[in-house]
């Protein structure tokens, strides 16, 4: 249940069921119950009651029938299977470690990767009771739930009231805009920080009467609409083309993942209150930076100016292609009191030191080296470099115990296979640098659903 309060009243609430979909044939569902009004500007997923759990009796009797000669009972057995998430991983495992036909390994390898792709797109359920609490605590108790913390800029902290706030197993964006409600304080739309924290600022993406889609790990929400009319002078008389892009923001949670590429958004269904469709021939294979920044991913969404446009976009619906960064290792090297020390992750070699005295702190080499013949700009393991080579992404830590960040870095050459980083640091000798690392990249489709947002 999520109750909100306000800070002279109270709320009554419905209950809702919340489903988060997965963008596939083989859906896997979550539930949670939401108990309050939504907030305004909250726009929550449509709903349908959770499957019931299935028993490790059922999930065997399924991995069976995918031995099946019949198409129809091995079909309804991989949704069965997709549909379990991840109850039924261990068996299937299990069986894909077997004697299992070709067929079955190719559906059970399947099927796992449907079951990674709903656990990356559901994102984690919060729990949360907590009455007249200050804000700052709430949100830190919200963000580590989720793997991340909060980094609060612009003075934010010292403007925040005291908060009521109750959930049980509720969707971590959904917490995050009831906060956002309650204080007035979200996610920062471009703030370019440490990469593993959540920057929250006054006035962010979640405020109150944003037009807000949440789909579990993720929140989209339209910041501002920009309208274009142009002429091309074409040999035959000028052509005139009017169109508007809705400027929108990606939130992802920081810690959870890494680094986030988006492509074009893909528009499946756009009407204004007029009923005009507002399609527009989508651009493809449009690429949108490497790294995302502490969560939040930037994009536009083009759309075509009707002949007798309404005075609101009433649905837009559609999905983001992306490919998002996952299974996270720690980097963790301690300074030896002589010379470097040095780690591997997946063949790049890394390494930090010795630290030496200079005045007003101390100074260290951090030196980054890919295998040779390695370097592909598209690589997973270019992936894992770029963020290697994001100094202001680690910890240092000092000898006691204190955390200590870097006051000055620059990189020097190496040629395409390394990279070299001069680092400078103050408030302590360096004893470790630790950083968080993701290894493997995976494809995804992020749902667009937004609704109510006002035309140009």
């Amino acid at each position: 249940m999520l109750k909100q309060v306000f800070q002279k009243s109270g709320g009554t609430g419905t209950e809702l069921w919340i489903a988060i979909l997965c963008v596939s044939a083989l859906t896997a569902f979550v539930s949670c119950n939401l108990c309050a009004a939504p907030a305004a500007g909250l726009l929550p997923t449509s709903a349908k009651p959770a499957l019931s759990q299935p028993s490790q009796k059922d999930i065997q009797h399924w991995i069976l029938q995918l031995g099946s000669h019949r198409y129809s009972i091995r079909h309804a057995a991989a949704k069965n299977l997709s549909a379990a998430g991840d109850a039924a991983v261990p068996e299937m495992k299990k069986a894909l470690a077997g004697l299992t036909t070709p067929e079955m390994r190719h559906v059970l390898r399947q099927s796992l990767r449907h079951i990674a792709h709903a656990d990356l797109l559901r994102g984690p359920l919060i729990t949360l009771n907590a009455e007249d609490i200050s804000a700052e605590e709430a949100f830190d108790r919200v963000c580590r739930q989720a793997g991340t913390i909060p980094n609060f800029v612009n003075g934010t902290q010292g403007m925040m009231p005291q908060v009521t706030i109750h959930a049980d197993k509720v969707p971590f964006w959904q917490v995050m805009q009831k906060l956002a409600v309650l204080t007035g304080v979200s996610p920062s739309p471009g703030y370019y920080g440490n990469p593993q924290q959540l920057t929250l600022i006054q006035n962010g993406v979640l405020g109150k009467g944003h037009s807000i889609d949440i789909e579990g790990g993720f929140a989209i929400t339209a910041q501002s609409v920009t309208y274009n009319r142009s002429v091309t002078f074409m040999p035959s008389g000028p052509s005139a083309a009017q169109t508007f892009n809705i400027q929108a923001v990606l939130l992802s949670i920081p810690g959870k993942t890494g680094p986030l590429q988006i492509q074009q958004a893909v528009v499946t269904k756009a009407l204004d209150n007029h009923g005009n469709s507002l399609m527009t021939p989508t651009p493809g294979n449009i690429w949108y930076g490497g790294s995302q920044m502490g969560g939040v991913a930037n994009f536009n969404i083009p759309l075509q100016w009707p002949p007798h446009p309404g005075t609101a976009i009433t649905e837009l619906k559609g999905y983001i292609p992306a490919i998002i960064s996952w299974h996270r290792k720690v980097l963790d090297l301690k300074f030896k009191a002589k010379g470097a020390v040095s780690a591997s992750i997946d063949g790049i070699k890394i390494s930090v030191g010795p630290c030496t005295g200079q005045p007003g702190g101390w100074h260290f080499a951090y030196r980054i080296l890919q295998p040779t013949g390695a370097y592909n700009p598209n690589s997973n393991l270019q992936n894992i470099m770029n963020q290697l080579g994001q100094v202001n992404s680690a910890t240092i830590i000092s000898a006691g115990g204190r955390t200590i960040q870097a006051n000055g870095w620059s990189g020097g050459g190496g040629g395409p296979q390394g990279m070299t980083y001069s680092v400078n640091v103050m408030g302590g000798k360096p004893a470790e640098f630790r950083m968080d690392v993701f290894t493997r990249q995976q494809s995804l489709q992020i749902p667009l659903n937004l609704k109510n947002i006002p035309m140009p």
